[in-house]
């Protein structure tokens, strides 16, 4: 087993603004390989004492999720429940509309939780935490302690996840629930070593979305991030 490495301090926040629905503020939580900003709105009030964490792209060909955070960031989160919103924790991979990081890893397969050395696709990297992208997510998630938190992926078509909240957003857009186990995955990470609050994939349709389909997931998430 390969032990969590500690964090490393939080970045400072860039900007602010108060728009007419909740105050928003962007700040860069790490760069990529290729040195892009990753960057986190946080939606609602500051002093909320939950926090939920939505990401919107892992893998740099399964994207669509970037459509839901973006109607989020103009969304006014429940009473109590500050958004963190991750748009695209893989730029580099999205720049090339590949699966992979730059160093050709899968950031999914990257974290400590059952980490095994794989190669092809699905490379998990020479180490768990060997990537800048997954160490910058870990940070925010261990400074945030989540009280939930929504990873977006395509193209399955289900949540992947039985928990209560899973299942209760999968009735909401209309999915089925299925466990989807995976090696230095992320969300498995987080439900095995952190346990602030539930983390499930949803795994979005291939291609595009319609827009009612953003609106149900954006609606989706403000529904289940009232715990």
């Amino acid at each position: 087993m390969v032990a969590d490495a500690p964090p490393t301090p939080p970045a400072a926040v860039t900007s602010v603004a108060v728009g007419a629905r909740a105050p928003v503020a962007v700040e860069r939580i790490g760069r990529s390989v290729r040195g892009r900003a990753i960057r986190m709105w946080r939606v609602g009030d500051p002093a909320a004492p939950r926090r939920v964490l939505v990401v919107g792209c892992v893998h740099g060909n399964e994207c669509v999720g970037l459509r839901i955070v973006d109607r989020l960031r103009r969304a006014a989160p429940p009473d109590g429940v500050q958004l963190l919103l991750v748009r695209d924790l893989n730029p580099d991979g999205y720049a090339r509309r590949v699966r992979q990081n730059a160093h050709g890893v899968d950031l999914n397969r990257n974290s400590s939780a059952g980490w095994r050395r794989l190669t092809g696709p699905y490379d998990s990297g020479p180490r768990a935490w060997s990537e800048p992208e997954t160490r910058a997510i870990r940070r925010v998630i261990l400074d945030e302690r989540p009280a939930l938190t929504v990873w977006y992926h395509q193209p399955l078509r289900c949540v992947a996840s039985r928990t209560r909240a899973a299942r209760r957003y999968a009735r909401l857009v209309g999915l089925p629930t299925k466990p989807l186990p995976r090696p230095g995955s992320l969300s498995r990470w987080q439900n095995e070593r952190v346990r602030s609050g539930p983390a499930f994939v949803v795994e979005l349709a291939g291609g595009r979305a319609s827009v009612a389909a953003v609106r149900r997931h954006a609606r989706a998430v403000l529904n289940v991030a009232r715990g």
